[in-house]
């Protein structure tokens, strides 16, 4: 098989150049440059390359500018970095300009429009796993040893793995699983199925999605439901994407009607520098999993979630939060 050889056989040397023919995790043949210098990493590719090689980032692959917020927990240099814009909105002929050496994609099947937008401007796109958060630590090792660093690819990797490894056994023997919903959308009534990635924060810690669907959703399948759908599910937890979202479902008194309002159950997600649920998917979704076990296993030996914060962001983005910006982060 081809993706099993893309870590054991990750360069394959072409004679006579300083180039490279890699296997990517999507099992496709790619020739990069030996030393690999400057990266357009695609919005889901852009967490890792900020935790693992940061001097090597061109630019933030994100809808609209990186708040200050969310400089503040990133490593100084990067807020000099311009926005390229990411997904179909990236600005092709700046990227082209840039005299770039990779860009990084990724391997959900849907998403591959981007990367052939790129390859047109000559732009050799390396993709990645990054759907489930079990597939980050082989990322991170496949990274490592593209970008010749090897250490600290290995050091993400283990880290991450005994993170997952201790909120898995710290939720291991609960028996009950609470229902979540995810609000994913500013109106709070747009979500995803219980079958779809994007949610699998919710099963790591120890919840049920509220939302069942009987046929399996792709990676990103967004699930408008309206309002007299969601009361009929009535969800012990909600969870929402943006802060104002949560605000503004506490006092909107044709939501007061679900269990999860009665019973002062609605949390928004983390954020800083990227989302800790989802959008963009990323490995802080480890860190998701322990903060979102806290509220729905109070019981659960989880250790104290601002102490295992702060040494995870000090490791990964070498950056260490202070007290203010724990409050921020892990607000209500």
């Amino acid at each position: 098989m081809i993706r099993p050889l893309c870590l054991a056989l990750l360069l394959c040397v072409a004679s006579g150049a300083r180039a490279a023919d890699i296997v990517d995790m999507s099992g496709r043949t790619v020739s990069v440059p030996d030393e690999i210098h400057s990266i357009y990493a695609m919005t889901h590719a852009m967490p890792l390359v900020v935790a693992l090689a940061p001097d090597k980032l061109a630019g933030f692959a994100s809808p609209r500018a990186m708040s200050p917020e969310a400089l503040r927990l990133l490593p100084p240099d990067l807020a000099r970095l311009p926005n390229l814009g990411g997904g179909p909105d990236a600005n092709l002929e700046k990227l082209k300009d840039m005299k770039l050496d990779i860009a990084l994609g990724w391997t959900s099947p849907g998403e591959q429009y981007p990367a052939r937008q790129i390859e047109r401007i000559g732009l050799p796109v390396v993709n990645i796993d990054v759907d489930r958060l079990d597939q980050y630590p082989a990322t991170f090792r496949f990274l490592g040893k593209l970008l010749h660093r090897e250490a600290r690819g290995e050091a993400l990797a283990a880290a991450l793995e005994r993170e997952m490894a201790e909120v898995k056994a710290a939720v291991a023997d609960v028996k009950d699983k609470p229902r979540v919903y995810y609000a994913e959308s500013l109106d709070g009534l747009t979500t995803q199925c219980d079958t779809s990635d994007r949610v699998e924060v919710i099963s790591r810690a120890g919840g049920v999605n509220a939302l069942h669907c009987e046929s399996g959703a792709p990676f990103a399948a967004n699930y408008p439901l309206g309002l007299e759908r969601l009361l009929m599910l009535d969800p012990d937890v909600i969870v929402t994407r943006f802060p104002a979202t949560a605000q503004d479902i506490r006092k909107d008194p044709r939501w007061a009607r679900l269990k999860a309002l009665r019973d002062n159950r609605v949390f928004a997600a983390p954020n800083g520098p990227f989302n800790w649920f989802d959008r963009p998917p990323s490995f802080l979704r480890a860190l998701g999993a322990r903060w979102l076990a806290g509220k729905l296993h109070p019981e659960a030996k989880l250790g104290d979630l601002r102490a295992d914060a702060r040494a995870f962001y000090a490791l990964f983005f070498g950056v260490t939060p202070s007290e203010d910006d724990l409050d921020r982060l892990l607000a209500p």
